[in-house]
């Protein structure tokens, strides 16, 4: 076998490699979205109707997903990093880090703000939908900036 044929299987080799990683990431991430939106979908289903944000939901139902939740954030946070690469891992490092800095710092202007009766107290709902965003706005940033 000449060396452009080993190569060459080497490429074949690399892609294949990258696209059954790609794949099972894709498999982890839209299992957990999966279980997002069985959560999601239950609690909207036993809130009170007219009430608050998740106004109402019984006992059990938060217990079990309280449970879901962290299962799903502990299990395939564990299992996408076993399938993710070094610069990968880095890119939502970054992210994560600067989503944290960002709800640190607004939570506690926030918090300070309101215990000295200038603004209302700190919507939770708001700032964790913030810290989200900014997290998948950094990571788009670090994903995609030339």
């Amino acid at each position: 076998m000449t060396r452009s044929m080993m190569m060459a299987n080497e490429v074949k080799d690399g892609l294949a490699a990258a696209r059954a990683r790609t794949r099972r990431q894709r498999i982890i991430l839209f299992t957990l979205m999966g279980a997002g939106v069985v959560v999601g979908f239950f609690s909207a289903m036993f809130e009170v109707e007219g009430g608050e944000f998740l106004e109402g939901i019984p006992a059990a139902w938060a217990i079990a997903a309280s449970l879901i939740t962290t299962v799903a954030l502990a299990y395939g946070g564990w299992r996408y990093n076993r399938v993710t690469d070094e610069l990968e891992r880095r890119d939502n490092l970054w992210a994560s880090a600067i989503a944290l800095n960002f709800y640190l710092a607004l939570y506690a202007n926030w918090y300070l703000l309101w215990r000295g009766g200038l603004v209302r107290e700190p919507e939770h709902e708001l700032l964790a939908v913030a810290t989200f965003a900014v997290m998948m706005l950094a990571y788009g940033y670090k994903k995609l900036r030339p």
